[in-house]
C-alpha cells in the first residue's frame, strides 16, 4: 500500500494525503478525518525519507552500544549486565515520549559506516552512545552537529568541538572512593583492586578514587594489589586468581558487579569464605548482586536515572532544535551488605 492507493481509495489528490501524514494545518477537518480512516484501515506507513523530504523529523532516536572488546566478540548486548538495563530505560521512557529506538551493537571500527548511514540520511534525529572509549568514529558524528548524548565519555569544557553534545556520567571518582573508605573503616589496610577495561572513563575514575582514598588514609599504594580485568565475569575470575597468587589482601574492590560474581567463584575455589577470610566490594548494585550468597556490598549506579536524563535532554534538543552542551554527572551511593566484615 502507498500513497497514491491511499489518495485513490480517500478520492483526494496524493498531495492531500502527503498533506494530513505531515500534520499540515490547510486540510479542511473533514478531509483530514476521512483520509486518517482510510490510513488506519489499510496499515499505511508513510516512508520515512518521504516526511523528511516534507520537513518533518524523524521521531527516531538511535541508541549505540559500543564494546569492541577482542574477548567479547559475538556476545550477546542481552547478557551484559549494564547495556541491557540501560537499553530497557531508553525504549521505555523514548516510548512514552512517542519515540521509537533504533538499537545498534557495535563490536568493531567498520560498524561505524552503519551508523554514520542513519545520521546522514536522517533515519534517527539524534543518538545516545554508550561504552564508547573516545572513539575518532563517534568524534567525527558529533563534530558534524548531529544531536548526541555520550555515556561514560571523558570532556574537556573548553573543547569545541563537542558544542552539540551532553555527556551523562556516573559519578565514578566518588563511588570508588566511599566503596575503598568503608573497607578503610572496617580496619583493613591490605586492599585490593580490580580494575575494569583499560580506555574507559568509569576504569580510570574508579582506579583514581581507590588510590585516592588509599592515600588520603595514609595506606601505600602497592602495584602487586591493582589487577587488570574487563567488567566481564570471567575476567573477574582470573583477574582473583592472579592477583591472589601475587598478594594477599584482606579485601578486594572490584570495579563492577560482574567482575565480583566471578572473583567470588575463585575465592571460593581457593576455600576462603565471604566475608570471614576476605571482604569484597563491587559496583554497579546490578539486581542479582542482592541474591548472591553473601549478598554483595556494592555502590549503586543510577542507571534508570541516567537513561531517562539522557532521552529527555535528547529529544527536548530535537523538538527545540538547538545547539547546546552541557555535561551532568550523577550521584551514586553505597549499600551495605553482607560481604565484608571488620577486619
Amino acid at each position: 500500500m502507498n500513497s497514491n492507493e491511499i489518495a485513490k481509495l480517500a478520492g483526494v489528490s496524493r498531495s492531500t494525503v502527503s498533506r494530513v501524514v505531515n500534520n499540515y494545518t490547510n486540510v479542511p477537518e473533514e478531509t483530514k478525518k476521512h483520509v486518517l480512516e482510510i490510513i488506519e484501515k489499510y496499515n499505511y506507513v508513510p516512508h520515512a525519507s518521504a516526511r523528511v523530504l516534507a520537513g518533518v523529523k524523524s521521531k527516531t532516536i538511535g541508541l549505540f552500544m559500543v564494546d569492541k572488546k577482542n574477548n567479547t566478540e559475538g556476545h550477546k548486548v542481552s547478557m551484559s549486565t549494564y547495556f541491557s538495563p540501560f537499553m530497557s530505560g531508553v525504549i521505555d521512557n523514548a516510548n512514552e515520549k512517542g519515540y521509537n529506538v533504533l538499537v545498534f551493537a557495535i563490536g568493531k571500527t567498520s560498524d561505524f559506516k552503519n551508523v554514520r548511514d542513519v545520521f546522514y540520511n536522517e533515519t534517527i534525529s539524534g543518538g545516545i552512545f554508550i561504552g564508547q572509549q573516545n572513539d575518532n568514529e563517534i568524534d567525527d558524528i558529533v563534530q558534524s552537529s548531529f544531536k548526541t548524548v555520550l555515556i561514560d565519555r571523558s570532556f574537556d569544557k573548553d573543547d569545541k568541538s563537542i558544542k552539540n553534545s551532553i555527556i551523562v556520567n556516573a559519578d565514578n571518582f566518588n563511588g570508588a572512593y566511599e566503596a575503598t573508605k568503608y573497607l578503610i573503616d572496617l580496619g583493613h589496610r591490605k586492599i585490593a583492586h580490580i580494575s575494569g577495561y583499560t580506555g574507559q572513563l568509569s576504569t580510570t575514575d574508579r582506579l583514581d578514587g581507590y588510590k585516592a582514598a588509599l592515600t588520603k588514609h595514609e595506606i601505600c599504594v602497592d602495584p602487586k594489589m591493582i589487577v587488570r580485568g574487563d567488567f566481564m565475569r570471567e575476567g573477574g575470575y582470573t583477574a582473583t586468581k592472579k592477583l591472589m597468587a601475587q598478594s594477599e589482601p584482606t579485601a578486594i574492590f572490584f570495579g563492577n558487579d560482574s567482575m565480583a560474581m566471578g572473583g567470588m567463584r575463585a575465592l571460593e575455589e581457593m576455600g576462603l569464605k565471604i566475608p570471614d577470610d576476605i571482604s569484597i566490594v563491587g559496583f554497579d548494585d546490578i539486581e542479582i548482586s542482592s541474591y548472591l550468597q553473601p549478598a554483595l556490598t556494592t555502590v549503586h549506579m543510577p542507571i534508570e536515572v541516567m537513561s531517562t536524563n539522557a532521552v529527555n535532554i535528547l529529544i527536548d534538543a530535537i523538538e527545540g532544535d538547538a545547539d547546546y552542551y552541557a555535561r551532568y554527572v550523577i550521584p551514586v551511593n553505597l549499600i551495605e551488605r553482607n560481604s565484608c566484615r571488620k577486619n
